[in-house]
């Protein structure tokens, strides 16, 4: 079962972050690293996205970055080794949540084996993982978590969090966005205790960071091969997590919606394998067991429902029906097969995928969010969805804590 442990963070100087964290890297467009630049010379994304400086590659301008942090003083370790609870305020579509849960070092498991306690749930592109790899290499950090999933029946943590949430924030910050962020440091022994006791006999399911939390498995073997006095205690056998309860009310699942252009065969496999209804339908539909998607073309909405759950496994003959029933594995599977994750452009937002067709000549795929209990299911079942069928929203900002490894 998973490992959890209290670390060393490396943490701002300051009580205000609001200038130095970011997003994490996948999410963050060209546009907006300039304004993030703007903001302060310290702010993450220097980091996270760095830039080559003279003869120094980006990783290189990276670590000397994040040194020279640390030696200035905007960076400091703490003393102690400590869990940091993590509260995000936010806006969602109109409805005030609050996301509540905690930072903590988490021990690696092999992402490639059914038998390991932390269960991925999404498919990964080697590009990112190389990037991610050579700036871990070169920084020797983790500088931004990865995002995971408990079971918290006993609601044990959330009555630690109660108490905890009373206490003053070592930090806060407001984002772009809006979101509040809020973190609390937690040093006191018989806390930790108590939550590495009791996240010892569960499982992890990744919610978001899959090419993270592979990049850091990677690198974790890497310095294995070549340490002499290898122990299961090193640094780098454990990677930054953030953990949230899977019944947290503040969790919010987004969509991510596909932009293409249009493959040869879709309109054979429209009418070959799908019924077509009007866009009226397409928010009653999406309540179904089994997922609708709606595709946008020459201006034109349609929104498509399997016509019969025996195509489904037919044509996903090795998977479970909480796979088969998601509106991505039907796109990927059905509608649009064969074609490459690198190929599709992944939106959000369902009126910013729509504009992004009709500029481009293309068309757009809309599609319902994966609920969480399916996420749970397909991980248990050691199934990958295809990449990008979540969207964890808000997202975990980079910067609130680093841990080295």
């Amino acid at each position: 079962m998973a490992e959890v442990k209290a670390f060393r963070a490396i943490r701002f100087s300051e009580s205000d972050v609001t200038d130095f964290i970011c997003p994490p890297y996948d999410v963050i467009s060209s546009d907006e690293k300039k304004k993030l630049r703007k903001l302060s010379p310290f702010n993450m994304v220097n980091v996270e996205l760095s830039d080559s400086l003279g003869e120094r590659n980006k990783y290189e301008n990276a670590s000397d970055l994040f040194k020279a942090w640390q030696d200035g003083g905007t960076l400091v370790q703490d003393e102690k080794p400590s869990l940091y609870f993590y509260e995000q305020v936010f806006d969602d579509h109109g409805i005030k949540m609050t996301r509540e849960g905690f930072f903590a070092a988490l021990k690696l498991d092999d992402p490639h084996s059914d038998k390991s306690s932390i269960k991925p749930h999404e498919k990964t592109l080697e590009g990112p993982k190389s990037d991610r790899l050579d700036l871990l290499r070169a920084t020797k950090a983790n500088i931004s978590p990865i995002f995971c999933l408990f079971e918290d029946e006993d609601f044990i943590i959330k009555d630690i969090y109660r108490k905890i949430c009373r206490k003053v924030t070592s930090s806060t910050a407001k984002d772009k966005d809006g979101t509040f962020h809020k973190l609390w440091t937690v040093n006191d022994e018989c806390v930790i205790k108590t939550v590495e006791q009791y996240l010892s006999g569960k499982k992890m399911f990744i919610a978001d960071g899959h090419h993270r939390y592979e990049t850091a498995w990677s690198y974790s073997q890497e310095r294995k091969a070549k340490d002499k006095n290898y122990s299961l205690e090193r640094d780098y056998n454990y990677v930054l997590a953030y953990f949230c309860s899977m019944k947290d009310p503040g969790i919010s699942i987004w969509p991510a919606h596909r932009v293409i252009q249009e493959p040869i065969e879709l309109e054979s496999n429209v009418y070959r394998y799908f019924d077509i209804h009007s866009v009226k339908n397409f928010q009653k539909l999406s309540k179904k067991e089994v997922q609708p998607m709606m595709v946008f073309k020459n201006d034109k909405y349609r929104v498509l429902t399997i016509k019969k759950d025996s195509l489904l496994k037919k044509i996903m003959p090795n998977n479970s029906k909480a796979y088969r029933s998601l509106a991505v594995s039907i796109l990927h599977s059905a509608l649009v097969p064969n074609i490459d994750a690198s190929e599709f452009t992944y939106v959000k937002n369902d009126k910013e995928a729509v504009l992004l067709a009709k500029k481009t000549g293309k068309i757009a795929i809309i599609v319902p969010p994966t609920p969480v209990e399916s996420l749970r299911a397909i991980s248990l079942n050691n199934e990958m969805m295809p990449q990008k069928s979540t969207y964890f929203y808000p997202k975990v900002a980079s910067g609130m804590v680093i841990r080295t490894v």
